[in-house]
């Protein structure tokens, strides 16, 4: 009987033979991806997760019996987290030290493990790469050079090694294990020029962030209006954001969904004009503050106030506070609310004085035009919480391209 891998390859090969395209081939690797890589994974991680939590158990009993009640209820609450499915936080502040030496060992277990799930996924990536070949030589057989020529260049590119399994990786639009969606964005000029930085087509929204709250304790205080869980999460300050970024990076490395190079962050000011389309036109050298409202037009185009409906904001809207997510056409890249209902965090600093941090996009409090201006920026302290602030995230994929 053929193995996974061997049926894998000969269904490729078929496929090439058979005239099938780049995408339907590539379709077929993410799915034996999906079987024999990922679902591997999550199955010995769900696995090492109830060996985990009948140590716990183990060790809690003792604990019980020996009279250190401390101890036991420290174990107790950890078996709570495991059985609630609730991730396990970056740091271990404020836990026992019987707690913290049971997820050391946890932790480097659970690393074994991905080391283990990207080594069982070299022989896939290298049969995709034959599958490419033979579908570039039957392309140029046919007499379709072009066709066969973009396969080539493909194969070049390498970024067929690159995509282990993830539309994270692909510059294809994504969705995360929290739903959030993502869709590719060309960064021009600046740091991470040439690359294409996934940007959340969304405001991170209230569902969002509350898994974060939940899972860390962080406090959240509630604005003076009513919030659905796809509104956009409001009362955020500038380390919130980053600290919801990182801890999302390692929960998400952990089920598989992204890659163990890739990164969530706040987008930088530079990355922001990018997506809402003026990047090209603005000198990436210069600080924020120096380019402040200096370029005219909105997202929508060139005239203020626009039409009903086309944004969330004290101009033209009927929504007391926050809008929900979608609720107002998106630009030509597929992102949404790039004026108005929330000012979004970025990672910058406004100047060289390092005294304030860069908000972008405008609230749905603003009445004025520059509020609403593509080029304008906002600036507030690393700490401040106000019913205004929220942020955008992307992912970072750390490779070109």
């Amino acid at each position: 009987m053929k193995s996974l891998a061997a049926a894998f390859l000969s269904l490729l090969l078929c496929l090439a033979g058979a005239g099938a395209g780049l995408e339907e081939i590539e379709a077929q690797y993410r799915s034996a991806w999906e079987l024999s890589v990922v679902a591997k994974h999550a199955s010995a991680v769900s696995e090492l997760e109830g060996k985990y939590a009948g140590a716990l158990d183990r060790a809690m009993q003792e604990a019980s019996k020996a009279g250190r009640l401390e101890d036991a209820l420290a174990l107790k609450k950890e078996i709570q987290r495991v059985t609630d499915k609730i991730a396990l936080p970056e740091t271990d502040e404020d836990v026992s030290p019987v707690v913290a030496t049971f997820r050391k060992t946890y932790r480097d277990q659970l690393a074994r493990l991905v080391v283990e799930r990207e080594k069982s996924g070299n022989p896939i990536v290298q049969q995709f790469g034959m599958a490419l070949v033979s579908l570039q030589n039957e392309l140029t057989q046919a007499g379709k050079l072009e066709e066969a020529l973009a396969v080539k260049e493909y194969i070049a590119s390498g970024i067929y090694k690159k995509l282990a399994g993830h539309a994270a990786a692909s510059g294809k639009p994504f969705e995360n294990s929290l739903g959030m969606k993502f869709v590719p964005v060309e960064i021009v000029g600046g740091p991470s020029a040439g690359k294409k930085i996934r940007f959340c087509v969304w405001e991170t929204r209230v569902r969002d962030y509350e898994a974060f709250v939940n899972d860390s304790k962080r406090e959240w205080p509630k604005p003076g209006f009513a919030q659905g869980p796809d509104h956009p999460a409001v009362m955020v300050s500038w380390e919130d954001a980053t600290a919801f970024c990182a801890w999302l990076t390692p929960r998400e490395r952990e089920n598989g969904k992204i890659g163990m190079k890739d990164v969530y962050r706040l987008p930088t000011d530079h990355e922001w004009s990018c997506a809402v389309g003026i990047g090209k036109d603005e000198d990436a050298s210069l600080s924020p503050r120096e380019k402040d409202t200096k370029l005219p037009g909105y997202p929508w185009g060139m005239e203020f106030p626009p039409s009903a409906g086309v944004f969330n904001g004290r101009v033209n809207d009927s929504y007391e506070g926050t809008s929900p997510a979608g609720s107002f056409p998106a630009n030509s890249l597929g992102l949404f609310d790039l004026a108005g209902n929330a000012w979004e965090w970025c990672e910058d600093w406004s100047d060289a004085s390092r005294v304030w941090r860069v908000l972008r996009g405008g609230g749905y409090s603003d009445r004025l035009e520059d509020g609403f201006r593509s080029s304008r920026r906002g600036y507030s302290g690393r700490t401040v919480r106000v019913d205004r602030h929220g942020f955008r995230v992307v992912l970072d994929s750390g490779d070109a391209g």
